[in-house]
């Protein structure tokens, strides 16, 4: 595991660690009556010290320190709770205040778990959590990615006055290694040239120099920012976009028959079978359907991209499937907060999920080089001509 994953996660075990501390501190305190080194005739009892207890959850083994009574009588809930609090924990600490609701819905979530959680401790978490954000976002990067993914994500988030929706856009590389990482998140108000084009110099800021193949979908303004950005690059046009587009304008009686010679084309053995292909559909239908001509011309060029790389990656790279499947994640989990308050409470949520994504991907090579090369040549050679 990367030094710098393997940082983050430990940051997220030690936050998790201080949280719960506090949390058998508060309830140590509100049993004995009197906080540590407070003089109150309202005291119960006297502490006797600590006793170091593990805790294994989701984050990690916490060490934590379980305080004593001198009456021995003093009995944490926590410890209580513990099939509870392993469950709940991520939520907690990097759901629930990650999906931006309040600090006020953390304490209750806590509290349903028979332990109490002060505001402070709640914006220390958020502090400390804002800080491995940054690092997230600004860690050095690697010079060669050969295949980046880029797409937007879509959520509602509250600007001041009223709710709007607003485009996150992700970008995930894989590296010369086979292992897929999301490399960065950002929010922006649309998608554009200007916005892309800035997106992606921020991870050239961060070291990335070079990528063979940027996968997304058709918005224009990706595909030139993609080829400003990273010269040298080919575009490939996500073949699920292309097939929802296309239906977009086939009529449906012609639509199975239009989809299984796209079929054809995107199965071809190879580059050269397939533009073959590709130039027979647009001829079938230039009079036919003009309008699907037209279409075919302008974007089966880019759509096919893919058949110039290693035939074994095509499952792999001829659409931004891996990036929906985490988007899908990402619906799934903020369905609870249906709308952000804020812009930074989007990536309170994204960022951990996507440090927990990116430690889950070390565990299996997405694609493999051995024996493998490719051409970028004969990408250049066959885009040219649609």
């Amino acid at each position: 595991m990367p030094l710098l994953l393997q940082d983050k996660q430990e940051g997220f075990r030690k936050i998790g660690e201080k949280l719960l501390n506090a949390v058998l501190e508060k309830e140590f305190e509100a049993y004995i009556g009197a906080s540590k080194h407070e003089r109150t005739e309202e005291r119960q009892d006297y502490r006797n010290g600590y006793k170091e207890r593990q805790l294994k959850t989701t984050l990690g083994e916490l060490n934590l320190l379980r305080p004593y009574a001198r009456s021995g009588r003093f009995e944490t809930k926590l410890f209580e709770n513990y099939s509870r609090i392993d469950k709940a924990l991520v939520s907690v600490i990097v759901e629930s205040y990650l999906k931006g609701v309040s600090t006020r819905k953390v304490e209750s979530i806590v509290s349903e778990l028979g332990i109490e959680l002060s505001h402070a401790t709640v914006s220390n978490l958020s502090y400390e959590l804002d800080e491995l954000i940054t690092e997230f976002r600004t860690s050095k990067l690697r010079r060669y990615y050969p295949y980046l993914y880029a797409d937007a994500l879509y959520l509602k988030v509250f600007d001041g006055a009223r709710f709007v929706s607003k485009a996150v856009m992700i970008a995930i590389g894989v590296n010369e290694e086979g292992y897929r990482e999301i490399l960065d998140m950002d929010i922006i108000h649309e998608e554009s040239y200007a916005t892309y084009k800035g997106f992606f110099e921020a991870l050239k800021d961060r070291g990335v120099e070079k990528v063979d193949l940027v996968i997304s979908d058709g918005h224009r303004g990706i595909k030139k920012a993609a080829s400003d950005s990273f010269v040298g690059s080919s575009w490939q046009l996500c073949t699920v976009h292309m097939k929802r587009n296309l239906m977009k304008i086939v009529p449906k009686k012609s639509l199975a028959e239009v989809l299984e010679y796209l079929g054809d084309v995107l199965k071809a053995r190879d580059i050269q079978d397939a533009m073959s292909i590709a130039h027979g559909m647009i001829a079938t239908y230039e009079k036919r359907m003009p309008k699907l001509a037209k279409f075919l011309e302008d974007n089966l060029g880019d759509t096919m991209t893919f058949l110039a790389f290693p035939k074994r990656h095509h499952r792999k790279i001829h659409s931004t499937n891996v990036l929906e499947r985490f988007n899908k994640e990402v619906k799934r989990r903020t369905k609870v907060v249906g709308a952000f308050p804020c812009d930074g409470s989007v990536l309170r949520l994204l960022v951990p999920l996507a440090v927990d994504t990116n430690a889950k991907w070390l565990d299996r090579k997405y694609v493999s080089w051995e024996n493998l090369e490719h051409d970028v040549e004969v990408v250049e050679e066959f885009t040219e001509k649609f």
